[in-house]
């Protein structure tokens, strides 16, 4: 009898080099570890091709910069991820791929830099299949869940390792029967959901909010482009909730689902999901580079 096939090892990168997930090992004083003092970029590969790469990249030695973290450069992206993708059967459908660099091993107050030696920072790419939300879920859409315990934290322009605010949120909304959970800054102004950006229609008018305590989000900016190259200008406003409740179509955008419609904030329905509008931009947003 010939024994059952035994399953792929998951293979990652991690400083250099490619290592299944078992053998992979990260220093338990990484301070990326002890204090979440790191960044992720989280991004979505269709057929091996990794989409927005340039942008994710950018923004990720954007804050790499302001928070003092000096590692060594990453080899050429686009062939380190392919090579990933390969070694993990991911080179056909749909991936979500992670980098994430961390501070290291390394000590001292604040925010110190350490580039030579074996503590020096953490790099790692990982490569995971990526099922999106079904056909139904997209024409559906989700309910939005408003987090009012605490704030949006002062580092949200940043994809920080220090996520427990935003799973938090996201906790609560499931707790509510909701699906996500719509953040606030400390003066109750909309700032994003836990997990993605807003773009939103009063009207005929399509906004965002416009807030210093959310992520640049790479899919909304790209969104808004391909809106704006349609004739559809997108404006940028500091909005409250009772401005989420005029609103007559609230989606959802990020790197792996793309666009998601709302069809509820809280009890309050939502009139128009366009829900055909946001399948042609998801489509679209595959297809731009």
């Amino acid at each position: 009898m010939n024994s059952p096939a035994q399953p792929s090892r998951q293979m990652l990168w991690l400083n250099g080099c490619f290592l299944p997930l078992e053998k992979a090992a990260v220093s338990p004083l990484d301070r990326g570890f002890l204090y979440g003092d790191g960044l992720f970029e989280t991004m979505r590969a269709e057929n091996g091709r990794i989409l927005f790469l340039k942008e994710h990249t950018e923004r990720l030695q954007s804050s790499m910069r302001e928070l003092r973290i000096k590692a060594d450069p990453f080899p050429p992206l686009d062939v380190t991820i392919g090579k990933l993708l390969h070694l993990n059967s991911l080179s056909q459908g749909i991936a979500t791929v992670k980098i994430i660099v961390t501070r290291g091993d390394c000590s001292g107050p604040g925010l110190p830099m350490n580039i030579s030696g074996p503590q020096r920072p953490t790099r790692c790419i990982t490569a995971q299949k990526y099922s999106p939300p079904s056909p139904f879920t997209y024409e559906k859409g989700w309910k939005l869940h408003v987090f009012g315990e605490g704030y949006a934290p002062p580092l949200a322009m940043h994809k920080s390792l220090n996520y427990l605010y935003h799973l938090t949120a996201r906790q609560s909304a499931l707790d509510a029967g909701a699906d996500e959970a719509l953040l606030l800054d400390p003066y109750g102004n909309v700032t994003e959901t836990s997990a993605g950006s807003l773009l939103l229609r009063t009207e005929d008018t399509w906004w965002t909010p416009a807030n210093p305590h959310q992520l640049p989000g790479i899919t909304l900016h790209r969104a808004i482009r391909f809106m704006e190259n349609l004739g559809r200008k997108v404006e940028y406003k500091t909005a409250g909730i009772e401005k989420l409740t005029e609103a007559k179509t609230i989606w959802i955008l990020n790197s792996l689902m793309l666009v998601m419609p709302v069809y509820a904030l809280g009890n309050c329905p939502v009139e128009d999901l366009a829900a055909n509008d946001a399948s042609h931009l998801r489509n679209a947003l595959i297809h731009l580079e």
